[in-house]
Protein backbone atom coordinates (compact mmCIF):
# COMPACT_ATOMS: atom_id res chain seq x y z
CA UNK A 1 0.00 0.00 0.00
CA UNK A 2 0.97 3.26 -0.78
CA UNK A 3 0.68 6.38 0.75
CA UNK A 4 1.42 9.34 3.09
CA UNK A 5 2.92 9.64 6.48
CA UNK A 6 3.48 12.38 8.58
CA UNK A 7 5.20 12.20 12.07
CA UNK A 8 5.23 15.02 14.86
CA UNK A 9 8.51 14.40 16.40
CA UNK A 10 11.06 16.22 18.69
CA UNK A 11 14.14 16.61 16.82
CA UNK A 12 17.15 15.15 19.01
CA UNK A 13 19.98 13.60 17.70
CA UNK A 14 19.34 10.89 15.59
CA UNK A 15 15.48 10.88 15.27
CA UNK A 16 15.25 11.20 11.50
CA UNK A 17 17.88 8.43 10.77
CA UNK A 18 15.94 6.54 12.98
CA UNK A 19 12.74 7.77 11.41
CA UNK A 20 13.63 6.85 7.78
CA UNK A 21 15.36 3.42 8.62
CA UNK A 22 12.11 2.12 10.01
CA UNK A 23 10.13 3.07 6.96
CA UNK A 24 13.28 1.23 4.96
CA UNK A 25 13.56 -1.80 7.02
CA UNK A 26 9.65 -2.44 7.20
CA UNK A 27 9.80 -2.38 3.18
CA UNK A 28 8.74 0.95 2.40
CA UNK A 29 10.71 2.99 -0.14
CA UNK A 30 10.92 6.67 0.33
CA UNK A 31 9.62 8.60 -2.83
CA UNK A 32 9.19 11.84 -1.22
CA UNK A 33 10.48 13.97 2.00
CA UNK A 34 9.54 17.34 3.18
CA UNK A 35 10.29 18.56 6.86
CA UNK A 36 9.52 21.74 8.89
CA UNK A 37 10.93 22.61 11.83
CA UNK A 38 9.93 25.22 14.86
CA UNK A 39 12.42 25.01 17.56
CA UNK A 40 12.80 21.82 19.00
CA UNK A 41 9.96 20.30 17.53
CA UNK A 42 9.50 19.05 13.46
CA UNK A 43 6.83 17.57 11.28
CA UNK A 44 8.58 15.46 8.32
CA UNK A 45 5.86 14.67 5.02
CA UNK A 46 7.28 11.38 3.39
CA UNK A 47 5.62 9.81 0.59
CA UNK A 48 5.92 5.95 0.66
CA UNK A 49 5.65 2.93 -1.61
CA UNK A 50 5.22 -0.55 -0.43
CA UNK A 51 7.63 -2.67 -1.89
CA UNK A 52 5.22 -5.41 -2.07
CA UNK A 53 1.27 -5.78 -1.77
CA UNK A 54 2.16 -7.34 1.99
CA UNK A 55 3.49 -4.32 3.25
CA UNK A 56 0.67 -2.32 5.60
CA UNK A 57 0.99 1.38 6.29
CA UNK A 58 -1.15 0.72 9.33
CA UNK A 59 1.48 -1.41 10.78
CA UNK A 60 4.08 1.37 9.83
CA UNK A 61 1.87 3.76 12.10
CA UNK A 62 2.67 1.72 14.78
CA UNK A 63 6.08 0.98 14.89
CA UNK A 64 6.62 4.68 14.07
CA UNK A 65 4.93 5.60 17.43
CA UNK A 66 7.01 3.08 19.22
CA UNK A 67 10.37 5.51 18.87
CA UNK A 68 10.80 7.66 21.84
CA UNK A 69 10.58 11.22 19.76
CA UNK A 70 7.48 10.12 17.83
CA UNK A 71 4.73 12.37 19.08
CA UNK A 72 1.81 11.92 16.43
CA UNK A 73 1.75 10.19 13.13
CA UNK A 74 -1.15 11.31 10.17
CA UNK A 75 -1.76 8.68 7.67
CA UNK A 76 -3.34 9.28 4.04
CA UNK A 77 -4.31 7.38 1.46
CA UNK A 78 -2.26 7.35 -1.61
CA UNK A 79 -4.82 9.77 -3.66
CA UNK A 80 -3.17 12.57 -2.42
CA UNK A 81 -0.63 12.98 -4.98
CA UNK A 82 3.13 13.46 -4.70
CA UNK A 83 5.23 16.07 -2.51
Amino acid sequence: MNGRVIVDFSIVEGAMIRMLGLVERRGFRVCGLEMRQEGASGCVTLDVEARDPARRLDVLDLQLRRLAEVRKVFLFPASMGSL
